[in-house]
């Protein structure tokens, strides 16, 4: 087993962490996790209820992630959109709408990203002039929105969570380093690249290690700095991140 034995750093928010936490267990790697963001409500949530009541006046409403669907659904009923087109920005996040009967109109097939939905040939002749809801956490990219808008379309944002930072520093990273219990980290957003980087400012240990990207679009956010050793999924699904793990072990 290639894996068995191999200190994986996790640094998804902890409700995302357990089934890859799982399945590198199930072939005797050692997963640490080590979330860099956790997800939490909003801080006016009787304007997010307000917003999301008004999903059926949309033509299209976009997921982009899995979190946005789970703190969509926890106030409202999925069937304010089963007369709405639905897109999502990837598989997980399609998947998570699947479980709640909703069907997605537009999923990206591979790169799980604002980019790739917008490749969709179908997705591009439809959005023109369409009133749109993005439904997201607080931040992010605009990339979404502002191609929307190029081509008429009225984009709304709900943001139906926020994103908190609960590490202050790597102190147990860097311990784990020491004791030889330290393979390869696993960034999986911009977010995530940016945190981790925020944190290891004039550490320079960090530059023996191996990290492995969620996406080859997060490359942008390294620090040409940095001399470690650098690995790219081509997305940051659980699966893909998988095998590409077994591929370099």
């Amino acid at each position: 087993m290639p894996l068995k034995n191999k200190w994986i750093v996790i640094t998804r928010p902890s409700h995302q962490s357990e089934n890859l936490k799982r399945k590198l267990e199930s072939v005797g790697a050692k997963p640490v996790l080590f979330p860099l963001i956790e997800i939490t409500p909003p801080a006016d949530l009787g304007l997010i209820e307000k917003q999301l009541e008004t999903l059926q006046d949309y033509d299209l409403v976009i997921f982009v992630s899995a979190n946005a669907v789970t703190h969509s659904f926890e106030k409202i009923s999925p069937s304010i959109l089963q007369n709405v087109k639905v897109a999502t920005t990837g598989k997980k996040t399609a998947d998570a709408l699947e479980q709640l009967g909703i069907k997605t109109d537009f999923c990206p097939k591979e790169f799980f990203n604002s980019e790739a939905l917008l490749a969709i040939h179908e997705f591009s002749d439809y959005y023109a002039g369409k009133k749109i809801a993005i439904i997201r956490g607080e931040g992010g990219r605009n990339l979404l929105r502002d191609e929307l808008q190029k081509k008429g379309a009225s984009v709304d944002y709900i943001n139906t969570y926020q994103r908190v930072f609960p590490q202050k520093d790597l102190d147990v990273l860097e311990q784990r380093a020491k004791q030889g219990e330290l393979d390869v980290i696993l960034l999986t957003s911009g977010t995530s690249v940016a945190k981790f980087f925020g944190l290891a400012q004039e550490v320079n240990w960090i530059n023996q290690l191996t990290l492995m990207l969620g996406s080859p679009r997060m490359q942008k956010k390294i620090p040409g700095s940095f001399q470690g050793k650098l690995l790219v999924a081509e997305d940051p699904s659980d699966e893909t991140l998988y095998k590409k793990l077994t591929e370099i072990f």
